[in-house]
């Protein structure tokens, strides 16, 4: 938190690194680095129900069949890391509030980017429809890309299709 580069970025910017470092390498240095920021930053980071996770992410390490379980890990992190909102929302509701809808879209779909557990995604997205209605195929890729990854054998090729599939869904973010 003290290099150069991570002070000069926004704060909205800063959280999101600090929230990837944490779902990358789920550690006590990471979770204090994310509760020392959300202190600064006025953000509540309860970071005592985190820890949790971190042990059982070194008792997965141990076990046989430990990548099956990190998925189930996987999804207990993203959603307590998206219990912190992305400081995009805030952009998107002052926009809102200023009758700027077309500012309103473009953080809200920022935020959904910060996104990382499915329930978010889904949920940041459907609340888009009424105002922007090219949010319902955004979540019909969304929901098509999680099935095929949810549903696909673990392979080398899976895992590729994977990135190409979710690099074109991300693309597709583009307002028009």
């Amino acid at each position: 938190m003290d290099h150069s580069s991570f002070q000069e970025l926004e704060p909205r910017l800063q959280l999101a690194v600090l929230k990837e470092k944490l779902l990358e390498k789920p550690s006590e240095q990471n979770l204090m680095n994310l509760k020392e920021y959300g202190t600064h930053q006025g953000l509540c980071v309860d970071i005592d129900s985190y820890r949790p996770l971190i042990l059982e992410q070194i008792q997965i390490s141990k076990s046989k069949n430990a990548i099956a379980l990190d998925q189930i890990l996987y999804t207990k992190q993203s959603e307590w890391v998206d219990s912190i909102t992305p400081l995009e929302f805030e952009l998107a509701n002052k926009a809102k509030n200023n009758g700027d809808l077309e500012t309103f879209i473009h953080w809200s779909l920022e935020g959904v980017l910060r996104l990382y557990s499915d329930k978010k995604i889904e949920s940041s997205l459907e609340a888009l429809i009424d105002v922007y209605p090219k949010a319902k195929l955004l979540l019909s890729e969304y929901l098509k890309l999680k099935d095929f990854r949810d549903n696909s054998p673990l392979s080398e090729a899976v895992i590729e299709e994977l990135k190409d599939r979710k690099k074109a869904w991300l693309e597709s973010f583009e307002m028009d």
